[in-house]
């Protein structure tokens, strides 16, 4: 680790003052609490999304909201009351639930994990997703009254908020395939939704990750003209290859489906209990943001919408967090994602409080994946005692 560090000093990549990253994240925090919950697409759009609730609910756990606080409960009644349909929200819903207290919500993250075992497609691709019947078959009671309050930590044994371990075991049994395809967004955010509740003790069957994986596999297009270069922090020496929205439209690999991929990939493994750091489809995708590193551009082919490289700018950051973060790494290509990522955000903040760069120009989309990226939501990969799942 010692080359880490020196990469470090000499690029000059000093950690941001953590009182301007706190304000920063406080600001955040009160514009989303009085923003409105954008939608995906028109409401003629097959793609339609119909709000971003479940986005904003992630984003206040992460940013330490009290749970009393009234928007914080507008936002969790609403995803709990809304039948689960589409893929982000589901996903988004499990990861939010298993931080706030997944013993009480622990058959509600089984509903989610059944939404996702019957939403996956024949190739190993999520699309948007539509309602699984099966899910009224996962029961959806908890354990009441569990949670200790106070903040969130990452299962270290000082102080704050420990987890509690989830009731019991909840299986799941896939019932039907989501289609033919899908595509490497919802793709990548299903791996987010199957860790939560795998961490929830919700199973869900190895076929279904294992199908998932091969897609990754399968899709990873190799970046011949890169041959030479190496994944910082790679067990192995690999040469980078990277992922595309969908291949059948898009043959480039670009930054935000690459580092959500890769990301999604060290899910799969730490879920199959394999070692990622050895892992060579890991290590390409390692290896391919290495050699197109940044954090003020979603850099690749016109895969990401061909409107400029600010497409999607601040999506891609929070998937440069998660794999930052899942493969456990502080440097990627001589770069400390984390330093030089948040001096950007820092510098790009609303006096409203917001963020606002993207093509899509979703304040409330972009804020959310500020301040998810700043404060470095993610949970690393290891084990701790407030994760101890029972048999």
């Amino acid at each position: 680790m010692l080359w880490l560090a020196a990469g470090v000093l000499l690029l000059g990549q000093a950690a941001p003052d953590q009182k301007r990253v706190d304000e920063a994240i406080r600001r955040g925090i009160e514009f989303l609490k009085g923003a409105d919950s954008p939608s995906a697409y028109n409401s003629d759009d097959p793609w339609f999304v119909p709000d971003s609730d479940e986005l904003i609910l992630l984003t206040l756990v992460a940013g330490d909201v009290e749970q009393g606080d009234p928007v914080f409960q507008k936002y969790l009644k609403r995803a709990l009351e809304e039948p689960l349909h589409k893929n982000y929200k589901v996903c988004l819903q499990a990861m939010a639930l298993e931080e706030i207290d997944r013993a009480t919500h622990q058959g509600r993250i089984g509903q989610c994990a059944q939404h996702l075992v019957d939403n996956i497609c024949q190739n190993g691709q999520w699309g948007y997703g539509n309602p699984s019947p099966a899910q009224k078959g996962v029961p959806t009671g908890g354990r009441k009254g569990v949670s200790s309050g106070g903040v969130r930590d990452y299962g270290s044994s000082g102080g704050g908020r420990v987890k509690p371990p989830p009731n019991s075991k909840i299986s799941i049994s896939q019932t039907r395939f989501g289609g033919e395809s899908g595509d490497n967004s919802n793709s990548q955010y299903a791996a987010l939704g199957l860790r939560a509740c795998h961490d929830a003790n919700v199973v869900v069957p190895r076929a279904v990750i294992g199908l998932a994986r091969k897609w990754w596999e399968s899709a990873l297009q190799m970046d011949k003209e890169r041959d030479n270069k190496v994944a910082t922090g790679a067990a192995v020496s690999v040469p980078p290859g990277g992922w595309g929205y969908r291949l059948a439209h898009n043959k480039e690999p670009y930054a935000s489906m690459t580092a959500g991929a890769t990301g999604a990939l060290v899910i799969y493994d730490y879920i199959l209990e394999k070692d990622w750091k050895k892992d060579p489809i890991v290590n390409a995708g390692l290896s391919w943001m290495a050699a197109n590193f940044s954090v003020d551009e979603n850099r690749g082919g016109p895969s990401h919408g061909g409107k400029g490289p600010k497409s999607w700018l601040y999506y891609y950051l929070y998937a440069l967090e998660r794999l930052g973060v899942l493969y456990d790494v502080e440097t990627i290509g001589g770069h400390n994602w984390y330093a030089e990522g948040a001096k950007d955000l820092l510098a790009a903040q609303k006096p409203n409080g917001s963020w606002d760069e993207s093509h899509y120009k979703k304040p409330a989309w972009d804020t959310c994946f500020a301040i998810l990226f700043l404060k470095k939501a993610t949970r690393p990969l290891v084990a701790s005692e407030d994760r101890a799942r029972p048999k």
